[in-house]
């Protein structure tokens, strides 16, 4: 959900800038770039994603100015790459797709908070809950937290942007429930599908581009 800047005031736009900028700092000064770069299986995944995501990113259906649908991709990133590569990685996305739709910049924040940093930090830790908790196996592990956290996640990111347009803007909760909520559901699917079916793809045949899967953790013994 892509929110345009007139739908909110600069105090509350420039805050949000300020907190994203240092949640994408940390991400970007903590991020295993050496270990990413020694290995090439991840390197060309994450080239390959992040033209794959840039494209979805583009494909979305607005219905109104700030309501309009989109995969994020957040999910599977983090457990592709990592909570910091993925958060850095998919802040690049988002900078490309404003400058070529001519999107205020002054927007990342707010927009970079809600898609990124919120998804991206429930997923890693809905990843540390699952293996703190339920027996460690393939199919866990891709139905658990590809499928239903990559469903979870939008879920997630529907709520909290669905309250801030409630709490922020002029849209009052029948119009959020009308032309968002409605249809939302979609896009839960499509996340939820997408997610779980590369994750899937990559763990079996690519398994070492995979940074949170391991086939000694997952699969030998079982």
């Amino acid at each position: 959900m892509n929110l345009p800047p007139q739908l909110f005031t600069n105090d509350w736009l420039w805050l949000a800038d300020f907190v994203f900028a240092i949640v994408l700092y940390q991400a970007a000064a903590r991020a295993p770039w050496r270990a990413l770069l020694k290995n090439g299986a991840m390197v060309n995944a994450l080239a390959g994603l992040t033209i794959g995501v840039f494209f979805f990113w583009q494909m979305n259906v607005g219905l109104r100015p700030g309501i309009n649908f989109h995969i994020l991709g957040s999910t599977l990133f983090m457990l592709m790459f990592g909570s910091h590569i993925a958060t850095v990685a998919i802040s690049l996305v988002m900078l490309a797709t404003w400058l070529r739709t001519d999107i205020s910049l002054i927007t990342l924040g707010l927009n970079g908070l809600l898609m990124i940093a919120l998804p991206v930090k429930f997923s890693e830790w809905l990843l540390q809950f699952s293996k703190r908790n339920l027996p460690k196996n393939l199919f866990l592990f891709v139905l658990w937290n590809g499928f239903a956290c990559g469903a979870i996640s939008i879920i997630l990111n529907v709520a909290a942007t669905s309250i801030l347009l409630l709490l922020v803007t002029h849209y009052t909760w029948p119009q959020i429930q009308h032309h968002y909520l409605v249809a939302s559901s979609v896009i839960v699917v499509s996340e939820a599908f997408t997610t779980g079916m590369l994750i899937t793809a990559f763990t079996v045949f690519q398994p070492q581009a995979v940074m949170h899967f391991s086939d000694e953790e997952y699969l030998n013994g079982k």
